[in-house]
């Protein structure tokens, strides 16, 4: 009589992070994952791990994997083959490295050292950012990520870029119209690869926990026609926009994570850069960045004695019910950055940041004294008396409620909202 092969379990313990990944039958990625993380040292185990792994992968013995994350935005099982089941364990990783340093701010970008400083480029769709990175790896240039990267702000209030430690991953195939050149470097350069993706194991990645100062912000923008490549300036409210956007550390303080996107996008340089083929571009850039006469960038608010982790408690809590009788004054703690006309404010707790429009700007600008939705109404009716009173009344109770969902308004106790 047969017997059923018995089930093996393995748990990999990666330097640096609390949670392991557990494997039951699928020992045949650990291959595929030293070839992807080259530089994450990491202990395997076939004792019960004491903590929650975050991520669950089970092999079903027909190449494929059924991969679990204990993330509650992307815990949905999905079966996958080895490639792309690695893929999916990077992305828990990120997580878990978020997890264990907590103040660390993370970026959905590119990096690329260009001459001692970071080149970030941050994500967008269909702009190129993980080809530019092979490009730009293939001429020699060291890479700390083709997709996400950790940002750490130092005791003397700069900025830096860590090394995720993950080789880039190209999309496959590779367009005909690059050089044969590129092409054969890709075809000897891959380390593990499916029909769809391709890990390239390149002799300049930046190892994992590697640091450096960042200098500039690139916004890909990506032509399908032919078009003369070149750098453009941008304005910093759309490198701070792209910053925001493109954060995905939650558990940092979005006080924290305001004051730095709106230090890099002040002080570190910012471009978009128009092309049509990468291996051009990154010879346009090879020559912009040549040398830095800028400064490195850094926080220009006080935020290094801040709390740095958000109190993520609070979402888990009702929120406040909006009493269109009651008065309200800012919560404590908030923090905003203004540029221009536009203004962003951070809540005290840390979980979010709202981008407010004009109509919610001046809402707020009103409510530096405690003000009720009724007082709100008289001065913007007195201020704009053209514009129907029931519709500014409307307008304003939608603006308190979302600024009190948001916690950057709370009610006032009856007993101070009275005047004396």
């Amino acid at each position: 009589m047969l017997k059923a092969a018995q089930s093996t379990e393995q748990a990999i313990y990666f330097s640096g992070l609390e949670a392991p990944v557990l494997l039951k039958n699928a020992g045949a990625l650990v291959p595929v994952l030293k070839q992807a993380l080259p530089s994450w040292s990491f202990a395997q185990t076939r004792d019960a791990p004491p903590s929650s792994p975050c991520m669950t992968v089970t092999g079903h013995g027909d190449g494929t994997f059924l991969c679990q994350t204990r993330d509650p935005e992307t815990n949905k099982a999905r079966r996958w083959d080895a490639v792309n089941a690695v893929c999916e364990m990077i992305v828990a990783l990120a997580w878990e490295q978020i997890q264990s340093n907590p103040e660390w701010l993370c970026l959905h970008c590119a990096a690329i050292e260009f001459n001692g400083r970071l080149v970030l480029f941050p994500n967008r769709r269909r702009s190129g950012k993980s080809t530019l990175t092979a490009v730009l790896a293939q001429r020699g240039f060291t890479v700390f990520s083709d997709d996400f990267v950790p940002i750490k702000i130092g005791d003397d209030g700069l900025m830096y870029g860590v090394a995720n430690g993950v080789n880039p991953r190209l999309r496959l195939p590779v367009a005909e119209t690059f050089t044969a050149e590129f092409k054969s470097w890709v075809a000897d350069s891959m380390a593990a690869s499916n029909d769809q993706y391709a890990y390239l194991g390149i002799d300049t990645l930046a190892p994992r926990g590697t640091y450096l100062p960042i200098g500039a912000v690139v916004v890909l923008d990506r032509q399908d026609t032919a078009c003369d490549t070149a750098l453009h300036a941008v304005h910093p409210m759309e490198i701070l926009d792209d910053l925001i956007t493109q954060n995905f550390g939650r558990m940092a303080h979005s006080g924290r994570i305001l004051a730095a996107s709106n230090g890099v996008a002040q002080t570190a340089r910012g471009h978009r850069l128009r092309y049509h083929a990468a291996e051009d571009a990154a010879v346009y850039l090879e020559d912009q960045f040549r040398d830095w006469s800028t400064p490195v960038a850094r926080v220009v608010d006080a935020v290094l004695g801040q709390e740095p982790t958000a109190d993520l408690q609070i979402t888990e809590t009702e929120p406040a019910l909006f009493d269109p009788c009651a008065t309200y004054t800012r919560a404590a703690g908030v923090s905003e950055v203004s540029m221009e006309d536009q203004l962003y404010v951070a809540d005290g707790h840390g979980v979010g940041i709202q981008k407010m429009n004009a109509g919610s700007n001046l809402i707020w600008r009103i409510l530096e004294d405690p003000m009720s939705l009724g007082d709100i109404s008289d001065l913007l009716s007195a201020a704009f008396p053209n514009h129907p009173p029931a519709e500014i009344t409307s307008d304003s109770a939608k603006t308190l409620q979302q600024l009190l969902h948001n916690h950057l308004i709370v009610p006032v106790p009856p007993s101070e909202g009275q005047l004396g």
